[in-house]
């Protein structure tokens, strides 16, 4: 039997070094923002929208991806959407708005609970999983200025449900 790669976790920051003080920092720096958070402007150009720009963020219909009449153009439209945007909003999804509601509902109140509370469940050492700040080498190690939680969700054996927040207890 064939030994499973290693996963890569390069794309977690010490998570010692994103606390409260850094933000204490940023604010009491007046104009400054921390280095690990400022992008070139070459960066900054490639992604930045200008005033004559706008964009449509795509959509795919998971109804007309089932129906064989369509789904040719729709698998058509999730490709491209994957490829240059690396995300897309899905339609006809079948999942009750009242499901999706109670989800959001559950993320904000996660996201707004006090930095001690979301720290029980802070990435740990050598993995991906958790509450933190993530970032790309690719991005040369540069942050977003904001908060995530990542969870393996699919397959259901593969849920660390240590990492799960439960506070709030619908999260």
């Amino acid at each position: 039997m064939e030994k499973e790669a290693p996963r890569n976790y390069d794309k977690i920051v010490n998570r010692d070094e994103i606390t409260d003080a850094a933000v204490a920092a940023f604010a009491n720096a007046g104009q400054q923002v921390p280095e690990n958070y400022v992008r070139t402007e070459e960066v900054l150009d490639g992604v930045v929208v200008g005033k004559d720009e706008s964009y449509e963020l795509p959509v795919v219909d998971m109804a007309r991806l089932r129906d064989p009449e369509s789904a040719a153009l729709e698998i058509g439209k999730l490709g491209d959407a994957c490829r240059t945007w690396g995300f897309f909003q899905l339609t006809d999804h079948g999942v009750d708005e009242e499901v999706i509601q109670r989800m959001k509902d559950s993320t904000v109140q996660f996201f707004s609970s006090p930095l001690e509370s979301k720290n029980k469940v802070a990435v740990r050492e050598n993995s991906f999983e958790g509450f933190g700040h993530h970032y790309s080498r690719a991005s040369g190690g540069k942050l977003d200025w904001a908060e995530s939680v990542i969870l393996i969700t699919q397959p259901p054996q593969e849920r660390n449900m240590e990492m799960w927040p439960t506070n709030p207890p619908t999260f």
